[in-house]
C-alpha cells in the first residue's frame, strides 16, 4: 500500500509536466537472434491492443512474429490456450557488402520500431508499427538510392493453413481443430511499392528493383464476446480483407501520422523524472545498460524508462478486444506457460494495477467487458452445481457410525 501511495503521488506530480527527461527509446546495436531466447529477450513488441508482433530487425531478413489476442483453443466450458498466429518474413537479396552503423530501436512515445543501417553506399531505413486506427501492422522499407529492394515476402501460418498468393497479396484462411474449439481465423498481406515490380510466385510475393516497399498485414478471428453464440461469430475473412484494402488506400505518411496521434493521446499523459543519469550510461545500448544497472544501479533515467515501458505494454495489449493475458499480447508457442490464460488469483490484477495510477483508466475496460461476457457461463455453472447439491443427501444424514463408536 505504501508503494502504491508513492506511485500515485509521483504520477500526480508528473502528469501535467513536460516531456520526460529520460529518452523514451529502447536501443540496440544488433538484430535480435532468430531463436526463442531472442524472441523473449531482444525482439521488440508492437501492438494496437488486439493485433501485435515481435520484431527482430535483421538486415537481410526482417521477421515479424504476429498475434491476434482473440486466437484461442477451448470453448465456453474450457478456456484452452492462447495461440500464436503466424509469421511474416521479408528476405532482402542482392545487398553488397556488410552493413555498418546499424541501429535498432523501439520508440515508446511513437510506438514505432525503427532500424537504420548503411550498406553498399546506401542508407537504409525501416519502420514498423501496429496501427489502431487502421487495424493493421505496417512495415515500411526505404533507402536513399533507387532500386535497392529485391527479395521475397512470405506469410507463414502457425496452424497449417494454406497460403494463397495473388497479385500483390497473400491470404491465409484456417480453423483450429474441432477438438480445440474450432475457432476460424484469417490473415492477409499486401506489398505496395514504388519502382520495380511485385509478382506472386510459389505462395510468396517476389519484389524486384523497388525504390521502397510498404508491407501491410491484417488478421482476425471468429471470436465474439457473446456467450449466447458460444463466443463464435462470423467468418473473419471479409473483415480482414476490408481492413487491408482500406489501409492500402491511405498513403504511408497518413497511416503513420494517424497511428502516432492515436497512441500519443494515451501514452503522452504522463511524464516522469527520477533524476539524471551519467552521460556514459545514456550512451549505452539498452541490453548493456541493463547489465550495468544489474551490477551497480545508479541509473535513474533507466528506472523512469522502465516505468514507461510498462505503460507502453498496457496501451499496446489492452484495447477494444480481450484483456492482456499472462503474456500480454505476445506469444510464439502453441503451449505457452500456464496457457497464457486469465489467472484471477493475482496475475490479471497485476496486469491492471497501473491502469488508473498511470493515467490509463480506459485500458481496463477490456477486462471488465471480458468478465461481463463470461458471466452468463458462470451463472449457469453455479446454478448447475447448486442443483446437484440439492439432490444429494446432506452430509449429516449419510450413514455413519454414532459418535464414540
Amino acid at each position: 500500500m505504501r508503494a502504491l501511495s508513492w506511485l500515485l503521488l509521483l504520477v500526480a506530480a508528473c502528469a501535467a509536466g513536460p516531456a520526460a527527461c529520460a529518452e523514451l527509446v529502447l536501443r540496440y546495436d544488433a538484430p535480435a537472434p532468430e531463436t526463442h531466447a531472442g524472441w523473449e529477450r531482444q525482439a521488440l513488441p508492437i501492438g494496437n491492443g488486439r493485433l501485435g508482433a515481435m520484431v527482430f530487425g535483421g538486415v537481410a531478413r526482417e521477421h515479424l512474429q504476429f498475434n491476434d489476442i482473440t486466437l484461442w483453443t477451448g470453448d465456453a466450458r474450457h478456456m484452452g490456450a492462447y495461440q500464436p498466429f503466424g509469421d511474416v518474413v521479408v528476405e532482402l537479396a542482392g545487398a553488397s557488402g556488410p552493413a555498418s552503423h546499424y541501429r535498432r530501436e523501439l520508440q515508446l512515445d511513437r510506438a514505432r520500431h525503427l532500424v537504420t543501417y548503411e550498406q553498399g553506399g546506401a542508407h537504409f531505413r525501416r519502420e514498423v508499427f501496429a496501427s489502431h486506427p487502421a487495424q493493421a501492422i505496417v512495415a515500411r522499407f526505404d533507402a536513399d538510392r533507387r532500386h535497392r529492394f529485391t527479395g521475397v515476402v512470405r506469410l507463414a501460418d502457425a496452424h497449417g493453413a494454406r497460403i494463397a498468393a495473388d497479385g500483390d497479396r497473400l491470404v491465409a484462411v484456417g480453423a483450429l481443430p474441432a477438438q480445440d474449439g474450432g475457432m476460424r481465423y484469417a490473415s492477409a498481406l499486401r506489398v505496395l511499392h514504388h519502382g520495380g515490380r511485385v509478382t506472386a510466385r510459389d505462395g510468396a510475393l517476389v519484389f524486384e528493383g523497388c525504390d521502397s516497399l510498404t508491407v501491410l498485414l491484417t488478421a482476425g478471428t471468429s471470436y465474439v464476446a457473446d456467450a449466447s453464440r458460444g463466443f463464435q461469430g462470423d467468418d473473419p475473412l471479409p473483415r480482414v480483407t476490408a481492413q487491408l484494402d482500406a489501409a492500402a488506400k491511405r498513403p504511408f505518411a497518413r497511416l503513420r501520422a494517424e497511428h502516432e496521434r492515436d497512441f500519443e493521446a494515451l501514452f503522452g499523459r504522463v511524464a516522469i523524472d527520477l533524476g539524471r543519469s551519467a552521460p556514459q550510461r545514456r550512451a549505452l545500448p539498452t541490453d548493456r545498460r541493463l547489465a550495468r544497472y544489474t551490477r551497480d544501479g545508479q541509473d535513474p533515467e533507466l528506472e523512469a524508462l522502465f516505468f514507461q515501458v510498462g505503460r507502453y505494454l498496457l496501451v499496446s495489449s489492452s484495447r477494444d478486444a480481450l484483456p492482456a493475458n499472462l503474456q500480454g499480447l505476445w506469444n510464439d508457442s502453441p503451449t505457452p506457460p500456464w496457457n497464457s490464460d486469465y489467472h484471477t488469483n493475482i496475475n490479471i490484477e497485476m496486469n491492471y494495477w497501473p491502469a488508473e495510477p498511470a493515467a490509463l483508466p480506459e485500458l481496463a475496460m477490456p477486462l471488465f467487458d471480458f468478465v461481463r461476457s463470461v458471466s452468463p457461463v458462470w451463472r449457469r455453472r453455479v446454478a448447475a452445481i447448486a442443483a446437484e447439491a440439492r439432490v444429494r443427501p446432506p452430509a449429516a444424514s449419510r450413514e455413519a457410525p454414532p459418535i464414540g463408536q
